[in-house]
């Protein structure tokens, strides 16, 4: 059982229980003028990032891991019609044709995925020519919200500190440079990173976040 779907009800309660959507300028600023685009919400959750892009205008196609996460967002779906499409897959198989997608989103998603080379190579399928990743993930530069810490340049899944009961209690950790390597590897070209820190409110302790905007050669 995917670990999302053992929470699904407490972090749908925990973050945007009443289906507004995100509210991030940051990740905003990244993906632009989406209008009439047709965007991929990878590992959606329960659909806040997919409202915020249909709220931007995209033609959003959404897809999770969790049945449960699922739930909630088609729940948020019938009560307020977006044109969301959601779809059960794995993000490290994307189950899409080639090139189907002129950008892809993944916020905050990925240092819960095991194979990020996969994921990453499966988002560059799916892209269009000169289509765009955006993503979003804990910075790895900070360490103070897990419980040990082996190495920096040692990917490794690590137990979060207490997390709140609406988070699985494990992520991944990789150095920024596998990161890197592997947008590279997979044809993706970094256009514009971003690096923010957050108060401990405003993200349930994590201290900084990294974004990132990458093209498809």
């Amino acid at each position: 059982m995917p670990d999302y779907d053992a929470v699904a009800d407490e972090y749908s309660r925990a973050l945007d229980p009443d289906g507004t959507g995100l509210d991030d300028p940051v990740l905003r600023a990244l993906v632009g003028d989406v209008a009439g685009k047709d965007v991929l919400d990878l590992a959606c959750g329960q659909g806040q990032a997919a409202r915020f892009l249909a709220g931007l205008g995209a033609n959003v196609t959404a897809l999770d891991i969790s049945e449960e996460m699922l739930a909630h967002a088609r729940r948020h779906e019938e009560t307020q019609r977006r044109g969301i499409t959601y779809v059960h897959g794995d993000a490290q198989k994307l189950p899409f044709a080639d090139g189907s997608f002129d950008g892809v989103v993944c916020h905050m998603a990925l240092i819960d995925i095991a194979d990020l080379s996969a994921t990453i190579s499966s988002v560059a399928r799916v892209l269009r020519r000169c289509g765009w990743f955006v993503f979003s993930i804990v910075h790895p530069a900070f360490h103070n919200h897990v419980e040990t810490v082996d190495d920096y340049l040692v990917d490794h899944r690590y137990n979060k500190l207490a997390p709140p009961d609406w988070l699985p209690p494990h992520a991944y950790h990789r150095p920024l440079s596998t990161v890197i390597n592997e947008l590279g590897a997979a044809g993706l070209l970094i256009e514009r990173i971003a690096e923010v820190h957050w108060r401990p409110e405003d993200a349930g302790g994590v201290p900084g976040l990294l974004y990132a905007r990458t093209a498809k050669r």
